[in-house]
């Protein structure tokens, strides 16, 4: 089997669908559905995705890697209206029916079970026949393998490394821990945490008890922490119904005392007699304490120091600053692609080691998607269609900076898409990152989110020694806006627009490239202004996806109050439109 192979196919058909495409070893492409379909957190077969990746593997020889078997996923493949009912409801679509309730309970017991070899055959058998591809050629990847190998096998690793994943639920397991060794290479796993005892299941029921959409507003809750009292740990009934301890290795165990299908109820009656923000501090603290501890107890029975990590529960920056603080840890890795969004990749990455033996090439730019050109190639015919001014500077991250600098805010398209859900300067919504009034207007006016969610800062990395209270040097560099910073007063004051009311901020530091545009645009606006950062949010409207192709972009700048486009080489600004906010 091993070298028969010259390209890999991840496929991902559950919530954030997507699929990635690995040819001789190196990532070519990856894709989210829903910057193709327009709609967010799409779910099913990504049939466009793997419809741009099929030319790219003509005449090749390719293997499938579709991922995860449980019981659940693989009941909707079977009957798809089950999926589209589920992510309708799960978006708030449709208000929920009278058999609502029982239905989350079914699901919850079933998402528990564990994935057996009748469930992989299935899987399968069914996914290469909605692939239209051979069943030989088609290899599965559980949930929990795949978070593991996104996190292992994009960074380059000095010696053996530990993977951590937690998620909600996946193949029977919400989380796992992983052995990564650069040699041979292998992927061992060396812990399996339950279903039963999801950290991930416990954040996503306080979200929807608290009716915001789970598996979406997570980060809400989170935020919203922030605004509540400090809560003693002793008093908090979430801790509670955790514990953790040490195996006889001194590994740790991690349980949780209430069953998932009963937690909504338990989670309820916490909430009926708790402030709304008291409830999120609590669930926030409850993870600030037991995530932490879970890998201070794996570097120390180990003395493994190097961490990757990767699974919905990874997206929580506050945590995220906590693990990189914690005694032990000498290296923390988390795949830009964290979620449910990235475990296309993971499959990819995974089966390209398992048909050839060899590891993948190791990668540092999440920006993977389609290769378009010049997004702004036909920028004159849009300005014309649209009464618009045209320009074509001589740089266009000047062009931008300059009017950054002047406290307009800026929408920024340029190149391949990142993979993910992070804006990473391919399309951005870009403003002073000083300007209070410009994050305002971001968020009452462009993006309509809630108020207390703040934005985060892009900066270049020569500014976070400066503007970073807890930046420790390069085993500190955060080049994907993956976990959160301290900020010092000269941070506080030039980052004002894109930090929490604790003063934290989730960083996005940009290294030196000068053939970057978006290196440019924050060198930019450092000689303007004295400070190379900017606020940088995702380039779409409230309740839609970014968009991977111009056509998108430039709707979603039509549909804004946004007055300026740099696409691609092309300055596109409407002709009248609200005072831009000052600084």
């Amino acid at each position: 089997m091993k070298d028969s192979y010259d390209a890999v196919i991840g496929v991902w058909d559950g919530h954030d669908a997507g699929a990635a495409l690995i040819i001789g070893g190196k990532v070519v492409l990856a894709l989210n559905e829903e910057r193709l379909s327009g709609r967010k957190l799409e779910v099913g077969l990504p049939v466009r995705a793997i419809a741009a990746m099929r030319p790219l593997v003509a005449g090749l020889s390719v293997a499938w890697s579709p991922c995860t078997s449980d019981p659940a996923k693989t009941l909707t493949r079977t009957f798809p209206w089950m999926k589209e009912n589920y992510y309708r409801l799960r978006r708030r679509l449709e208000p929920p029916g009278p058999f609502h309730a029982l239905k989350q309970r079914a699901k919850y017991r079933l998402t528990q079970w564990e994935t057996h070899g009748f469930l992989r055959a299935w899987a399968r058998h069914s996914l290469a026949k909605m692939l239209g591809v051979p069943a030989r050629d088609t290899f599965l990847v559980d949930h929990h393998e795949a978070h593991a190998a996104s996190a292992a096998m994009w960074p380059r690793w000095d010696r053996t490394a530990l993977i951590v994943t937690l998620d909600g639920i996946g193949d029977g397991e919400s989380g796992s821990v992983w052995e990564w060794s650069e040699t041979g290479p292998t992927l061992k796993k060396l812990i399996s945490i339950p279903g039963s005892a999801s950290l991930g299941l416990f954040f996503e029921h306080v979200t929807n008890e608290l009716q915001m959409r789970p598996l979406e507003d997570e980060g809400k809750v989170m935020a919203l922490a922030s605004f509540a009292a400090e809560t003693p740990a002793a008093t908090n009934p979430f801790l509670s119904w955790f514990s953790l301890t040490a195996d006889a290795k001194g590994l740790p165990v991690l349980r949780c005392r209430i069953a998932p299908s009963h937690m909504a109820r338990e989670v309820a009656k916490v909430i009926w007699c708790t402030p709304r923000e008291q409830v999120c501090k609590m669930a926030q603290q409850t993870l600030q304490i037991l995530v932490p501890q879970f890998f201070g107890m794996l570097a120390t029975a180990t003395g493994q120091g190097n961490f990757g990590y990767a699974g919905g529960v990874a997206s929580n920056i506050k945590v995220n600053r906590l693990i990189r603080n914690t005694p032990g840890i000498e290296r923390l890795e988390v795949c830009p692609a964290m979620g449910d969004g990235g475990l296309a990749l993971g499959a990819a990455l995974a089966t390209w080691l398992r048909v050839t033996g060899r590891r993948p090439e190791p990668f540092n730019d999440f920006r993977l998607g389609t290769d378009h050109g010049d997004l702004g190639r036909d920028a004159e015919a849009i300005a014309h269609a649209h009464s618009a001014e045209f320009l074509r500077p001589a740089d266009i991250a000047v062009a931008a900076a300059e009017r950054v600098a002047a406290g307009e805010i800026v929408m920024w398209a340029q190149g391949r898409m990142e993979l993910g859900a992070r804006a990473l300067g391919a399309r951005s919504i870009v403003a002073r990152a000083d300007s209070v009034a410009a994050r305002d207007d971001l968020n009452l006016r462009l993006k309509r989110r809630v108020w207390f969610q703040p934005f985060c800062p892009t900066m270049l990395l020569s500014e976070a020694p400066e503007l970073l209270a807890d930046y420790r040097g390069p085993r500190d560099t955060n080049l994907h806006m993956t976990t959160g910073f301290a900020t010092t007063p000269r941070g506080r004051a030039a980052l004002a627009g894109a930090i929490g009311p604790d003063g934290s901020c989730r960083p996005q530091m940009v290294a030196e490239n000068t053939s970057d545009p978006w290196y440019r645009l924050l060198a930019g606006v450092k000689a303007l202004t004295g400070t190379g950062a900017v606020i940088n949010t995702s380039l779409n409207m409230h309740g839609k996806p970014m968009s991977d192709a111009a056509e998108g972009v430039v709707e979603a700048w039509l549909e804004s109050g946004v007055q300026h486009l740099a696409l691609g080489s092309a300055l596109l600004s409407k002709k009248s439109t609200a005072a831009a906010p000052r600084p």
